[in-house]
């Protein structure tokens, strides 16, 4: 019986590793193939009004340099503006970058840092109402661009609708580990980034280098830049609307290896994300399905590794002849792996080396992450805890069936970063049907349940005075109440509510305002 597990074990690796040989010959034959021409009549008919939104908190060794090359851009002046957020800097960031000039300056000056996420969407809430802006640029402080990046912008959003750009790496006196991840950034650029990039595949959005347009913020109405777990959720939520961030080689920044952030989802928040994404999944869009599958890539070192662990066993214990495929499979993966790298400029020894220490660092990390070892080490990683958290809240809501008005209870789940709600009265109770990335989704999802059995419930959301605000870092759970604005004369500001609020002015509305993610999936 143990043998027959064991074999049984074996094959599945086998297929498994079959598949990826297959699927990693792909990406390096498309990266090998030559570059589609681009339209250039097309490119040069129309000049897209750009505003290019970065984030600061005591950059000043590299923010002033960054915006006098923002100035220096091989684009038309009237097409693109900059604003630059100073999340309460310390140093003289403000000053310089005053003298330097060409860019609108917004100043945050609480006690604590807002951080990235919190900033960016305040600051996408005053800019969304700007007219005639057809995409955000989305840039880290600590970057480097040359003189024609919004020119390459501009040539990638003709016929990409969200997109994020490549990033070079400068070694300056870094540490072993930081040799490792800046050369297998540099083969992920060059290879598994362009690679899907031609075939047409999405890649994980990368919010230190990313360009989303305006119409798409409009429809998804957030962003969710927390750090590289939310940059991978957001990703499944763009690509799910029909907006599958693409990799653009040519859109391309530098840092230096000081300043670099290695940004790498946990482990644990993937496998959730799986779960919860397959459960969505229609298989009918096969783009989404790779994607999905694509959060467990292994590195083709592992795989290599594997082959020649089963070629071996094969040797005496043959089961469906396969120790013929396991060395032709073998042979393919280490041909192509070993084009991939030269395609990849990675010509010495030690650069091979240093990518080849990448599955160990990655074993590490995801060691790291198991409970139980960080109870015996006695770790305490407040980061990889965040992504693994359930928090809930119930508030009383009203319920009406147009005659009687019931009081019910409204339980809001947030489990693994996805968000869930049940609708609770008496004995009785009503869950959404799938789990969410936004909270406002998963409440609609409970009001359109709701109204399919004729009954309404009297909230927010539902209010046709109800107006949502954007606002990535609470999944959108706030908005406006313009009836309480139009009543009230104390102030011109239109007060806040909260979607699962309500009040005597509640007006039933036909089309909801919070934008219905399933409404947007592309054909």
């Amino acid at each position: 019986m143990f043998n027959k597990l064991i074999l049984c074990f074996i094959f599945i690796l086998f297929i498994y590793s079959a598949v990826f040989t297959v699927y990693f010959l792909l990406i390096v034959s498309s990266v090998l193939l030559k570059n589609r021409k681009a339209k250039i009549d097309d490119i040069k008919r129309e000049y897209k009004n750009l505003i290019v939104v970065i984030y600061s908190h005591n950059n000043e060794k590299t923010i002033v340099n960054l915006l006098e090359q923002l100035n220096k851009q091989e684009y038309p002046k009237g097409n693109y503006q900059t604003h630059i957020i100073l999340d309460n800097c310390s140093d003289s960031s403000s000053n310089k970058l005053e003298f330097v000039g060409g860019a609108k300056l917004w100043r945050l000056t609480d006690d604590t840092p807002w951080g990235k996420d919190k900033a960016v969407s305040w600051l996408l809430e005053n800019l969304m109402s700007f007219k005639k802006v057809d995409a955000y640029v989305f840039l880290n402080a600590n970057r480097i661009v040359k003189t024609d990046f919004l020119a390459n912008i501009n040539e990638a959003l003709q016929e990409n609708d969200v997109l994020t750009g490549a990033t070079e790496i400068f070694l300056e006196e870094a540490a072993y580990h930081e040799k490792v991840w800046a050369n297998v950034n540099e083969y992920n650029t060059g290879i598994m980034k362009n690679g899907r990039s031609k075939l047409g595949l999405a890649v994980p959005i990368d919010s230190d280098i990313a360009v989303i347009k305006h119409e798409v913020l409009e429809k998804i109405k957030c962003i969710d830049f927390k750090d590289a777990n939310s940059e991978l959720k957001y990703s499944f939520l763009l690509t799910k609307v029909g907006y599958p961030p693409k990799f653009t080689p040519s859109v391309k920044t530098y840092v230096s290896s000081s300043d670099y952030e290695i940004k790498r989802p946990d482990f644990l928040f993937k496998v959730s994300l799986f779960c919860h994404c397959f459960n969505l999944h229609s298989f009918k869009d096969l783009k989404f399905f790779e994607f999905l599958f694509s959060l467990f890539k292994p590195n083709p070192i592992l795989i290599i590794a594997i082959i020649a662990i089963i070629a071996t066993y094969s040797l005496n214990y043959y089961f469906l002849d396969n120790f013929p495929w396991a060395v032709f499979f073998g042979v393919v993966l280490a041909l192509t792996f070993a084009v991939s790298v030269y395609r990849a400029n990675l010509y010495y020894l030690k650069q091979i080396i240093y990518l080849s220490s990448c599955p160990f660092y990655t074993l590490a990390d995801t060691l790291g992450e198991m409970t139980f070892l960080k109870k015996l080490f006695k770790r305490n990683d407040k980061k990889n805890n965040e992504g693994i958290k359930t928090e809930k809240i119930s508030v009383p809501v009203n319920v009406t069936n147009g005659r009687s008005i019931f009081t019910c209870t409204l339980e809001l789940i947030s489990e693994a970063g996805f968000k869930k709600a049940v609708f609770k009265y008496k004995n009785k109770k009503q869950e959404t049907v799938q789990s969410y990335v936004r909270m406002c989704d998963a409440v609609k999802n409970i009001s359109d349940i709701l109204e399919q059995h004729g009954f309404r419930i009297k909230i927010c959301q539902s209010c046709a005075y109800f107006s949502p605000k954007i606002d990535g870092t609470n999944n959108m759970i706030k908005g406006y109440c313009n009836k309480k604005a139009e009543i009230s004369s104390e102030s011109s500001l239109v007060p806040e509510t909260l979607l699962w609020s309500t009040c005597e002015y509640f007006l039933p509305q036909e089309i909801n305002n919070v934008i219905d993610i399933s409404k947007f999936m592309k054909k």
